[in-house]
C-alpha cells in the first residue's frame, strides 16, 4: 500500500525481488497520466490500472484519501484475478479507514 506521494505505507511480499520503493516512486506518475487521459475523454474516475510488460504484471488500484494498492505478479499471475481481488481488498481497506 502506498501513499499519494509514493511512500510505502505497508508491504506484503512473497519475494525479496519486488522493489516496492521504485514502484512507489512512479505510481503517481502512472495514475496521473491515466487520469488525465480519461478526463480529456470525458471518462469517469480511474479505479485500477493493469500494466503488463514482458513477464511482469502490475495492478494499481486507487484507495480513498490518495492511497494506492499495488499488486505485483510474477509472469504467470492472472491479471483479471488480481484486478478482482484488488477491488475486494480496496473495499475492505476503505471500510477500515472509515
Amino acid at each position: 500500500m502506498l501513499a499519494s506521494d509514493g511512500e510505502v505505507v505497508d508491504v506484503y511480499a512473497s519475494s525479496e525481488s519486488i522493489e516496492m520503493d521504485i514502484i512507489g516512486a512512479h505510481h503517481s506518475v502512472i495514475f496521473n497520466a491515466v487520469k488525465d487521459i480519461a478526463s480529456r475523454q470525458g471518462g469517469t474516475a480511474i479505479k485500477s490500472v493493469a500494466i503488463v510488460a514482458g513477464t511482469s504484471r502490475l495492478v494499481l488500484s486507487a484507495i480513498k484519501e490518495g492511497y494506492c494498492l499495488v499488486v505485483a505478479l510474477n509472469g504467470r499471475g492472472p491479471v483479471g484475478q488480481a484486478l478482482f481481488e484488488s477491488r475486494e481488498a480496496v473495499a475492505r481497506i476503505e471500510e477500515e479507514m472509515g
